[in-house]
């Protein structure tokens, strides 16, 4: 096969463009950015949202996140939502080019290698603690992971100088994410044996500790002071388990782990079949990321659930089971590329696509439903095709990936998020932010469980009295947690200088209405 590294490299530059774009898709204040932006918002100009219960307690302490966004906007005048879109969509290439990094170090030829760093670029729901492989928001754990996943690749290679770079980045961004893979690259870097590039390394490492302990002495408003020791007060754990429950482990492993031990299984599998092929850190990591995942949850509900030590809901260390996902999909891909027949191939690539396709993929093994088998049959297409583009060239290997990526939303009905975003929820928040006093708090009774409160108080400015998605910071600070509680119960009563409603429930002297909200005094 002639290999042709610009047909590799414009490959992984369509998964990160059709990535973003089309399958697994990205995300704006529908989550966790809807949280971090009135944060920045506030820092960067302290009139506005001083009345709002989530950007008047931020915890941006322990990340440069922030510092990065808010320096970016004041250099180059862009709103944060190009910034952060711009930053996202770099980190998910240098993720991709770390996947591609590993499976080359395996020996894997640039079509192998390729489509292994896309059946990664494809994403999967972790189940339990509530994340992903593929983030859809631009938050500091989305630029963190797949940073810390470039980092492996080049360590593979024995790129050490270069994978400490990679690491302080992924680091400074978002410490717990970054914290299973850096400690494994610690302890192979510490061992005897080891000298190429280990004080290069450590010197990096050592540097973003000391940069992000300084920088959250000087963090800009209100910080999180941070008691390490400290036990979550029972009524918090009770609001806790409420609000939060993938922080405990107990409260989901019973019905979720015939799938870890599944994805374990299957890693530990596929490492094996590559016997020899991953050499030095690459196989170091690969044997031991899947079981360092499900140990983490041992390491969780021990420190969570039996102890309330109150900084594991921060940290969240169930998250780094997360890996163990990640090791199966890698290891699965990669094996799939050293077997020796297409078959085998294509039987190696079943769990890459179907864990992507299907978020509970042993339900594949006994479809009882028409999604079900219509799941199947695209996996089983997806990986036959897959198998016999190995062999044909990276452009092949590319064209699958992409492929997959319009096919999975469109024959297989696969959708990511919802769509929480409108013209009639962007035409309230542009009222509310030309007309409305600076100070000004928005009240939606209504709302219930809905995303749009959250939305609105980032593109108006302007507080929200209380909504289910700010709920989620009970996790950081107590005292937040109570106020939050407090007013969350008292639906849909409260208090606020303007009440919004759906469309058709204010009264006749509405001050603003479309097609799906109108705005009243109260």
């Amino acid at each position: 096969m002639n290999e042709r590294p610009s047909a590799a490299l414009l490959s992984i530059l369509a998964f990160g463009f059709f990535g973003f774009l089309v399958f697994p898709g990205h995300t704006y204040l529908q989550q966790d950015s809807q949280i971090y932006l009135p944060m920045m918002e506030r820092l960067l100009d302290g009139r506005v949202l001083g009345s709002d219960l989530i950007a008047t307690h931020p915890h941006l302490s322990f990340t440069v996140y922030d510092e990065i966004a808010i320096t970016l906007r004041k250099v180059t005048g862009l709103d944060f939502q190009v910034i952060l879109a711009a930053q996202q969509i770099l980190t998910r290439l240098l993720g991709l080019l770390g996947v591609f990094l590993l499976a080359q170090s395996a020996g894997l030829n640039y079509s192998s290698a390729v489509l292994t760093a896309g059946l990664y670029g494809l994403g999967a729901t972790v189940l339990g603690p509530s994340v992903l492989t593929i983030e859809f928001e631009p938050t500091p754990r989305t630029f963190a992971l797949p940073l810390i996943i470039l980092a492996a690749g080049l360590a593979s290679l024995r790129e050490w100088r270069m994978a400490g770079a990679a690491a302080f980045a992924g680091f400074l961004y978002h410490p717990p994410t970054v914290a299973p893979v850096l400690l494994l690259m610690l302890l192979y870097v510490l061992m005897p044996w080891h000298l190429d590039g280990r004080w290069r390394f450590l010197g990096w490492i050592a540097g973003a500790v000391l940069i992000l302990l300084v920088a959250s002495k000087f963090q800009a408003g209100v910080r999180l002071e941070q008691d390490f020791f400290s036990r979550v007060s029972p009524d918090v754990e009770k609001l806790q388990r409420m609000r939060a429950s993938y922080v405990f482990v107990g409260m989901w492993f019973g019905q979720y782990w015939p799938h870890h031990l599944f994805l374990t299984a299957a890693a530990l599998g596929a490492w094996w079949r590559i016997g020899n092929r991953l050499e030095g850190f690459g196989q170091f990591l690969m044997l031991v990321l899947p079981l360092l995942g499900v140990f983490s949850l041992l390491v969780s509900y021990l420190a969570m659930d039996v102890m309330g030590w109150g900084l594991m809901p921060q940290l969240q260390p169930a998250r780094a089971i997360l890996w163990t996902t990640f090791a199966a999909v890698v290891s699965c891909a990669i094996a799939a590329g050293v077997a020796d027949g297409v078959w085998e191939r294509a039987l190696w690539l079943l769990l890459p696509l179907a864990v992507t396709i299907q978020m509970r993929p042993l339900d594949l093994l006994w479809p009882s439903t028409p999604v079900l088998w219509q799941h199947l049959g695209l996996v089983v297409f997806l990986a036959i095709f897959g198998a016999v583009a190995m062999r044909l060239g990276a452009w092949a290997s590319g064209l699958v990936v992409v492929g997959a990526m319009f096919l999975i939303p469109n024959a297989g009905g696969v959708r990511n998020y919802p769509a929480a975003h409108s013209a009639e929820l962007d035409g309230l928040s542009q009222w509310a932010r030309a007309t409305t006093p600076i100070e000004s708090v928005f009240h939606f009774p209504d709302a219930g469980k809905e995303l749009y409160p959250g939305i609105f108080r980032a593109k108006a400015e302007r507080a929200v009295w209380v909504d289910w998605k700010g709920g989620g910071q009970v996790n950081f600070m107590e005292p937040l947690a109570r106020e939050w509680w407090k007013r969350w119960s008292a639906l849909p009563a409260g208090t606020g200088d303007f009440i919004v409603r759906k469309a058709g429930r204010c009264g006749g002297a509405a001050l603003y209405a479309n097609a799906k909200f109108c705005a009243e005094r109260p």
